[in-house]
């Protein structure tokens, strides 16, 4: 007798008032009638195919026909092996880490337009949805200006690349002594400034940076807490890249706030300076619809977030990123809206501990 149950390579949502199966694993969706999903539930666990027979000739029907679409797994096949595998490769990290990574890939069907065509399908598409801002501002709010032109780096501690790659380390334990707004604002513009600004005709300004970003949509934002930086009152910053400078855009927080949007993590908490990515999916979504371009942000926030690492030894700092934090927390303390402009990783700044730079 064959035993069969519900697979686990795929996720149930509702979609204009229809219940849709997506099965990630083999990117097929189907949509599911009341009848079906009674059917799912008969089979939560495993059982044999024909015991359904005790609800009808219909439901018994519909579960061939779910076993023939791989809705339904038999036990010992071929897709209870694939199966299987996935969940051994996975483990613990639960069928959302799997749906982001599986849900993402292109298969073999997929065709890619070429750079050409690629530009002309962005700017026809400029002339009826305009592409969102290349960067984010508070012109309403005070800045603090920090170095603008091309760091001269003849004086910094490890001036050299290999040198600087060499050297970098995770420093997680900072002395009391603040950093400099120079310092802060060298790192934020190296890592975060233009390098050359376009003017395309239809898309607006491009912004060129260090670090390579897809489409160069630029999807991140910069932003700092400032607890010890010298000419900087304690508060939270936004970095304004067309602007040149540190947007003011709230007050310092009891050490307990911070703590707890922090993980109780001090050398996150307690550091001179910390510095917080968040992107606008919107800037790429422009551009790429299809949801594999999500993890071209999260490249781009490798790239990124090396650069400041890189930069922070270079001028003789240490630093850490960490993507162990309370997202909602933090994202409430910026003002951001979790679904337009998440949270996606911090960098502690400061000078380190004896022993440690």
């Amino acid at each position: 007798m064959t035993r069969v149950a519900v697979a686990e390579y795929a996720v149930l949502f509702w979609r204009n008032g229809t219940l849709v199966w997506d099965d990630y694993l083999h990117h097929r969706q189907f949509a599911l009638t009341p009848d079906s999903e009674r059917v799912l539930r008969w089979f939560a666990s495993w059982r044999e195919l024909d015991s359904i027979a005790e609800l009808g000739e219909l439901p018994l029907g519909i579960a061939h026909r779910l076993l023939e679409a791989q809705v339904l797994v038999a036990e010992g096949s071929a897709e209870h092996a694939e199966q299987e595998q996935m969940l051994v490769e996975w483990g613990t990290w639960g069928p959302s880490a799997r749906y982001l990574h599986f849900a993402a890939r292109t298969g073999s069907d997929v065709r890619f337009a070429d750079v050409v065509d690629d530009e002309l399908r962005s700017a026809a598409k400029a002339s009826e949805q305009p592409a969102p801002a290349a960067a984010k501002s508070y012109p309403q709010h005070p800045m603090i200006p920090v170095p603008g032109d091309r760091p001269d780096s003849s004086g910094w501690q490890r001036p050299g690349l290999v040198e600087a790659l060499f050297e970098r380390r995770s420093v997680r334990q900072f002395t009391a002594d603040p950093v400099s707004l120079d310092a802060v604002g060298t790192v934020a513009r190296v890592a975060a400034g233009p390098v050359t600004v376009i003017d395309h005709p239809q898309v607006g300004q491009v912004l060129l940076k260090t670090s390579p970003s897809a489409g160069a949509r630029t999807p991140l934002e910069l932003y700092l807490y400032a607890n010890r930086v010298d000419g900087l009152e304690p508060g939270f910053f936004h970095y304004a890249p067309m602007r040149g400078g540190l947007e003011r855009i709230g007050q310092s927080v009891p050490r307990s706030v911070l703590d707890a949007a922090l993980g109780e993590q001090p050398w996150l908490s307690d550091c001179p300076a910390l510095l917080i990515y968040t992107a606008v999916p919107a800037r790429t979504r422009w551009r790429y619809e299809h949801s594999r371009a999500y993890r071209d942000i999260l490249v781009e926030l490798g790239h990124v977030s090396q650069t400041v690492l890189l930069t922070a030894t270079a001028l003789g700092l240490g630093a850490v990123t960490a993507t162990a934090m309370r997202d909602r927390e933090l994202e409430d303390l910026l003002g951001c809206d979790p679904t337009a402009e998440p949270v996606l990783a911090v960098t502690a700044l400061g000078h380190p501990a004896a022993g440690l730079g």
